[in-house]
């Protein structure tokens, strides 16, 4: 069910949707969960790294068209959700391995850790909504929403996830 791509296109713009129109305004600190690096996450782990670059690159094209200053951050955002397509597919389980679904829910939290705070890493050299150094910044950045993202991670992962990982 996992690797059917139509499935995987049409998963992506609800999960473009939900990130644009309802995450967004879930702020804690001006930060926001962010539900493109769980698809990321899962998308690199159980598929391939190139899915999750090519998702990644299509998710920040997409954020950074709708994102408040869309002139100014489009390629930060292009570029942060690229690398983090990259760091997410780093974590792939083979297709032939015989991995359990509890073993690649640990990756795809491993994932959603270093793949989202490179992410807010790379945001906060160019936008810094805390206000801090640019160095306390990226820290405090990024791992807020690291925690952010993981508690949805949690979330998202009693709902649906244990079901998809299985197959």
């Amino acid at each position: 069910m996992i690797k059917d791509i139509p499935f995987l296109i049409v998963v992506f713009c609800i999960v473009l949707a939900i990130q644009i129109f309802g995450l967004s305004y879930a702020t804690v600190q001006n930060v926001t969960p962010d539900a493109t690096t769980i698809f990321l996450a899962l998308v690199g782990v159980t598929i391939s790294q190139r899915a999750s670059v090519s998702f990644g690159f299509i998710a920040g094209v997409i954020l950074g068209i709708f994102s408040e200053s869309s002139g100014m951050l489009i390629g930060w955002i292009m570029l942060a959700k690229t690398v983090e397509g990259f760091l997410a597919g780093y974590f792939n389980v083979p297709e032939n391995s015989h991995a359990t679904a509890k073993q690649k829910t640990k990756r795809i939290y491993i994932a959603i850790i270093f793949a989202g705070f490179t992410s807010s890493a790379i945001l906060s050299a160019v936008y810094n909504p805390l206000g801090f150094s640019p160095a306390v910044g990226i820290a405090a950045f990024g791992m807020l929403k690291s925690a952010l993202t993981l508690i949805l991670a949690f979330i998202i992962n009693l709902l649906f996830l244990k079901k998809i990982l299985l197959d």
